[in-house]
C-alpha cells in the first residue's frame, strides 16, 4: 500500500481527499476570521463605443422606360437567303 492507494492514509494525503481512514476534523478551522474592512466600491464608467461615420452613397437613379413607337423589321431578300442555304448544304457535303 502506498501513494496511489485510495484507501491508505498516505493515498489519501497523496490525493487530498479524507473519508473513512482519514476523516476531516470538524474542530480545525482552515482561517480564523478577522474584522471586516469596508470595500469602496468604484463605479465605472461605462465605454460607449462610438459608431463609425459611414458616408452615404448616393442611391442609383432608376431611368424611366422609353416607349417603343415602331420597329422596323428588315427582311432579307429570298434569292441571298437561297444561296446562303445552298452554299451551306455545298460545304456540309464536302
Amino acid at each position: 500500500m502506498g501513494k496511489g492507494d485510495k484507501k491508505s492514509r498516505r493515498g489519501k494525503i497523496i490525493l487530498g481527499s479524507s473519508g473513512v481512514r482519514r476523516p476531516k476534523s470538524s474542530k480545525t478551522k482552515a482561517f480564523v476570521k478577522t474584522e471586516e474592512v469596508p470595500v469602496q466600491k468604484v463605479e465605472k464608467k461605462a465605454k460607449v463605443a462610438e459608431a463609425p461615420k459611414v458616408e452615404h452613397k448616393p442611391k442609383a437613379k432608376v431611368a424611366e422606360p422609353v416607349a417603343i413607337t415602331e420597329t422596323e423589321i428588315t427582311v432579307a431578300p429570298e434569292k441571298a437567303v437561297k444561296k446562303v442555304v445552298k452554299k451551306a448544304k455545298e460545304d456540309a457535303a464536302e
